[in-house]
């Protein structure tokens, strides 16, 4: 089943070149400038704006966006189980505090390592300093 042509008021426009909207296939009229490859942008009965360009650009990111979304989603989970353990256990925690709440240190944002083995891992409102000799871990709270 083919897209539906909308069909052309008679402007005195030609389609000869047979151009179309990269997104909706809309002919592009042959007056319109060369590198016009979308419809121009137009607004609906409702007022709402309809524009192809974007509409196939959103189209295109949707796998960036997707994987954006998936680690912001992480991080606020891992902010909220930080701050969930800051009230129940404190700002100095051991490794299994760490591991009962699901915190990961390798899921930080960032990281420094000390030629002492100190780990610094930065989170997007934490930063956990980590002993590996004591394995205690102290939370700051920077943001």
């Amino acid at each position: 089943m083919g897209k539906k042509l909308i069909a052309q008021p008679n402007t005195g426009l030609t389609y000869d070149q047979k151009r179309q909207c990269l997104n909706c296939e809309r002919p592009i009229a042959d007056q319109e400038h060369a590198t016009r490859l979308y419809c121009e942008k137009t607004y609906d009965e409702l007022g709402n704006v309809v524009d192809c360009k974007t509409t196939h650009a959103r189209i295109n990111d949707k796998p960036d966006r997707d994987l954006h979304r998936k680690l912001i989603n992480n991080q606020k989970f891992i902010t909220d189980q930080i701050n969930t353990l800051i009230e129940k256990k404190g700002t100095e925690v051991g490794t299994n505090d760490l591991t009962a709440y699901d915190i990961n240190l390798s899921d930080s944002i960032k990281y420094d390592v000390k030629p002492d083995g100190t780990l610094t891992s930065l989170f997007l409102k934490h930063r956990i300093i980590s002993n590996p000799r004591t394995n205690l871990h102290k939370i700051d709270i920077y943001a």
